[in-house]
């Protein structure tokens, strides 16, 4: 494994080498000065834990500062129109939430961007669900919810929470309200901590991380590979949800639209280091948050594909809360 990962390295070294040789003028003066990574959500969750490990970690490669810039609200859209609307000099770029930014388009409401033109670089990680309840909750699984015989209640954070946790009540059959407004998803857990709501599904980085005091316990892991920080929590598979397994939030970077494709090129070298970096890859096992990474043409498949999946829920992601 570490053979590969040396591969991965040398191979995206070489990437940039090239980039540095074969771009014309233009692209040689980039950076000029310290470059921004804009992150549509509050400190501490996981959109920002991810993106400020490959800020450092790209910025010590290329010799200048990533700052990033937290830039909360609206589920996620005002970071994207941000990150959208930025100058394409180079000096932006952005984690997006995906599928948070495609759930606008399925549903019609002419969002500020458009996804074909933002400058894709690719993602860091594909991550998946857990459905989380208080540590003194009396529900261990989700059979316990279905025989509640109520409506139960999920704090949810932007549109890709929201959709995650509509499309897994549909598919299970559980009748939800879900409590949105919150600026993070580390807010939403706690909202399930303090009472809130019964429950909420979150991305299993973000609830490991949230986790560390033993204030949560995971009553389904929407995937089938084992969490350390979940051990005895049932999987998709095995609870007869193997559906839900194909739900996961997508760690995505890009630019604006608009960027030199010389600059563009170099950008793309630089973050591919990145990831194949050993500090990341060290980052990664030690925090258990997966590397999944992915080209610009992969991520671009994906987000085809997570287009067709929140399409096909369409109706159920759209019920008012």
């Amino acid at each position: 494994m570490q053979s590969q990962r040396n591969i991965m390295r040398t191979t995206a070294a070489a990437m940039l080498g090239a980039a540095l040789l074969s771009t014309p003028a233009v692209a040689q003066d980039w950076p000029k000065g310290d470059v921004e990574v804009i992150i549509p959500s509050s400190p501490g969750g996981g959109f920002d834990t991810y993106a400020r490990i490959l800020a450092k970690v790209m910025g010590e490669n290329i010799g200048v500062q990533i700052v990033p810039k937290n830039i909360s609200g609206g589920g996620g859209m005002r970071g994207a129109q941000a990150a959208y609307a930025a100058r394409p000099d180079g000096q932006t770029m952005a984690i997006f939430n995906v599928p948070g930014i495609i759930e606008p388009v399925v549903n019609g409401e002419n969002p500020p961007y458009d996804l074909d033109k933002i400058g894709w670089l690719g993602a860091m990680a594909f991550n998946q669900y857990i459905i989380v309840v208080a540590k003194d909750s009396p529900y261990n699984s989700i059979a316990d919810l279905k025989a509640a015989g109520k409506t139960i209640t999920f704090t949810g954070y932007g549109s890709s929470g929201l959709a995650a946790n509509r499309i897994m009540c549909g598919e299970v059959g559980l009748e939800c309200q879900v409590i949105t407004g919150y600026p993070g998803n580390n807010d939403a857990l706690l909202g399930v901590v303090r009472g809130d709501a019964m429950a909420s599904v979150t991305p299993i980085t973000t609830a490991a991380s949230f986790n560390s005091g033993g204030d949560l316990k995971g009553i389904l892991l929407m995937s089938e590979r084992d969490v350390t920080a979940f051990p005895d929590t049932e999987k998709a598979g095995a609870a007869g949800y193997p559906d839900l397994a194909n739900l996961g939030l997508v760690r995505a970077f890009g630019l604006p639209p608009g960027v030199d494709g010389a600059v563009s090129a170099r950008i793309s070298a630089a973050f591919s280091e990145a990831l194949a970096d050993p500090e990341l890859v060290s980052w990664s096992e030690s925090s258990e948050s997966p590397l999944d990474p992915m080209d610009a043409d992969a991520l671009q498949a994906l987000i085809t594909s997570q287009t067709a999946l929140l399409t096909q829920y369409k109706d159920i992601i759209g019920q008012s809360n």
